[in-house]
């Protein structure tokens, strides 16, 4: 009877996570690890994954990603629907800088899963967009501000002088994952498979 009930338990665990979807949203430059690594940990819990991009078709990774393949986008930001997903998956890279961070479709997206507590999960560069959305001109109202957030270095200064957030540098060359609330950051490309934990745990 016991084995019945946990076989039970596994099934229902299992149709839970099936029913939760992500939309991981890809840069054209975007680091192949931070967005691979993060995919598998999702597709091995099951959960139900669509890719958004700028243009419809390929989206390529990082030159130095000769090893990985592009993405194919099933659908572009502009096409996005909030209430369809249960989280919002970030990868970064340098393509953030063109296709994230100036990018108003973008903006208006987080802002609205953020308004709507909806799991918001930014990594390494891509964390960025905490200090840009609605505040591009740095005379807007940051939506992270007084968060604790990490990030990569090279957008410290946008989450702390234009974000006002709390910054958490971590340890170096250990991976290193904020939580706060609805709000999931990952600092670099060697967090990435413990930020696709960290989504799968706030998702369950």
């Amino acid at each position: 009877m016991k084995y019945l009930i946990l076989l039970l338990s596994l099934v229902s665990l299992s149709s839970y996570a099936a029913e939760k979807k992500i939309l991981m949203l890809v840069s054209n430059g975007f680091y192949a690890p931070e967005y691979y690594t993060p995919r598998a940990i999702f597709e091995k819990n099951n959960f139900q994954i669509t890719v958004a991009a700028k243009y419809s078709g390929l989206t390529y990774p990082d030159r130095r990603n000769v090893d990985f393949e592009p993405v194919k986008a099933d659908i572009t930001f502009k096409e996005v629907n909030i209430d369809d997903y249960d989280a919002f998956v970030f990868a970064g890279g340098n393509g953030a800088w063109e296709d994230f961070f100036p990018n108003e479709t973008i903006h208006k997206l987080i802002s609205e899963a953020m308004n709507q507590n909806k799991v918001v999960a930014l990594l390494c560069t891509a964390t960025g967009l905490l200090g840009m959305a609605n505040n591009f001109s740095g005379e807007g109202e940051p939506i992270a501000k007084g968060r604790n957030v990490t990030g990569y270095k090279r957008v410290e200064g946008i989450l702390k002088f234009l974000g006002k957030v709390n910054y958490i540098t971590g340890e170096k060359g250990k991976p290193h994952v904020i939580v706060d609330g609805n709000l999931i950051t990952g600092r670099d490309p060697i967090s990435s498979e413990l930020f696709g934990k960290t989504v799968v745990n706030a998702l369950k």
